[in-house]
């Protein structure tokens, strides 16, 4: 009778193969890691994608399990890896269980894999120019144009709709309209049209001419209502990343000349402001991570924190807080690795402490760029949170006032 037990040898390359691997995912899932794009896509992915840990987790404790007799040392050594990969695939699950909870959300593993929210390039047949910017009137008018993708719905005849002002991230440097599709459909679904910008980029241009641009967009969004059917007094500006950062202080600075939109627009407020993991202080995100050894900081932000500081502070979101600014949905995960989770609860407190409408959620074990797994359980918890908020702006038409 032929033994179907695998030669020793094979047994331990199986049961190494199997623990490094769930070693690695541990790793990917848990440690800081150095600025190299595809390692930093690569662990986001699996950071996003967490229960994918569960099947290399079980298999691995299994094969433990199977070849503890044999290889013990072997075996231990997997097993521990195993249970680290396990520990990273469900206790994302239970810590978002309880925040769901308190946000009114059940969480559904069938939505889990319901897709990626992201599209590689802008959606075309929806775009239109909004824009053009340079310097002077004469470059203006043959300038740089400034597009958006249109994400309108049809016109009701009772009454306008309100809208949302997307703008999308990507490191101030990168990036472009229509990134996150999922979420101009789950706004339409919502009865919001969606106006999906872009704005000019770095190193080309610096982050308070992206400021500019975002000012510019909603000033031509409120320009523009009647003809798309919208309430100017019921905007919301929103965007991820870099683009929630740009959103927070075109938001926070409306009427300050210091930063002033890129083209002739006479108001640029809006009645709420979104941010999904936007930075909020940018002399100590600069400071704090990898950033400040990129060559393109000084040209972004127009010189260090120590030669331009009036610059850092109109970029900083957290350094323009006042009593007044527009009602704020704060929407951060506490493993973020790219943006630090103190710079959202930064802003949160100085948000209560002025006394401004704020409301901020941090999503447990969630890292940058959560909501690119659309059925993910930060995505979830991000949308319930999202559609309150909803509420609140198109119910209420914030008034807006001028800087302090």
């Amino acid at each position: 009778m032929t033994s179907v037990v695998p030669p020793p040898a094979v047994t331990r390359v199986l049961l190494l193969a199997t623990g490094l691997l769930n070693a690695a995912l541990a790793v990917l899932v848990a440690a800081p890691l150095p600025r190299v794009p595809l390692l930093v896509l690569t662990a986001g992915a699996i950071t996003s994608w967490g229960l994918l840990l569960l099947p290399p987790g079980l298999l691995g404790l299994a094969g433990a399990a199977l070849a503890g007799r044999r290889h013990p040392w072997c075996a231990g050594l997997v097993a521990l890896a195993s249970f680290a990969a396990l520990v990273h695939g469900v206790m994302p699950y239970a810590a978002a269980y309880d925040t769901a909870r308190q946000q009114g959300q059940r969480l559904a593993p069938s939505r889990y894999f319901d897709g990626v929210n992201y599209a590689e390039v802008p959606d075309r047949a929806r775009t239109l120019t909004y824009a053009r910017v340079g310097r002077g009137d004469r470059a203006r008018a043959k300038g740089l144009r400034l597009r958006l993708d249109l994400w309108a719905l049809p016109k009701r005849a009772d009454a306008p709709r309100p809208a949302v002002v997307w703008v999308h991230g990507g490191g101030w440097n990168r990036g472009h309209r229509s990134q996150n599709p999922a979420w101009n459909r789950w706004f339409n679904a919502r009865g919001w049209s969606v106006f999906d910008i872009d704005y000019r980029l770095a190193p080309r241009a610096t982050q308070l001419d992206q400021i500019g641009d975002v000012k510019c967009a909603v000033g031509w969004v409120r320009r523009h209502a009647r003809v798309y059917g919208v309430d100017p007094d019921r905007l919301l500006l929103a965007g991820s990343s870099a683009g929630g950062n740009l959103a927070l202080a075109a938001a926070y600075t409306e009427g300050d000349d210091r930063v002033p939109a890129s083209c002739g627009v006479r108001d640029s407020s809006v009645a709420g402001v979104l941010s999904l993991y936007g930075p909020t202080d940018m002399r100590r995100l600069i400071a704090g991570t990898a950033l400040r050894r990129d060559p393109m900081i000084p040209r972004l932000m127009g010189g260090s924190a120590a030669t331009a500081p009036a610059r850092y502070r109109l970029g900083s979101p957290a350094r323009l807080v006042r009593g007044d600014v527009p009602p704020t949905l704060l929407l951060h995960g506490s493993a973020d690795r790219a943006v630090p989770v103190a710079q959202a609860r930064e802003l949160a407190r100085r948000l209560k402490q002025a006394g401004a409408p704020a409301t901020y959620v941090e999503l447990p074990w969630a890292d940058h760029c959560f909501d690119v797994n659309w059925g993910g359980w930060g995505s979830q918890i991000a949308r319930a949170a999202t559609e309150r908020f909803l509420k609140i702006v198109g119910r209420s038409p914030y008034p807006g006032k001028g800087p302090a």
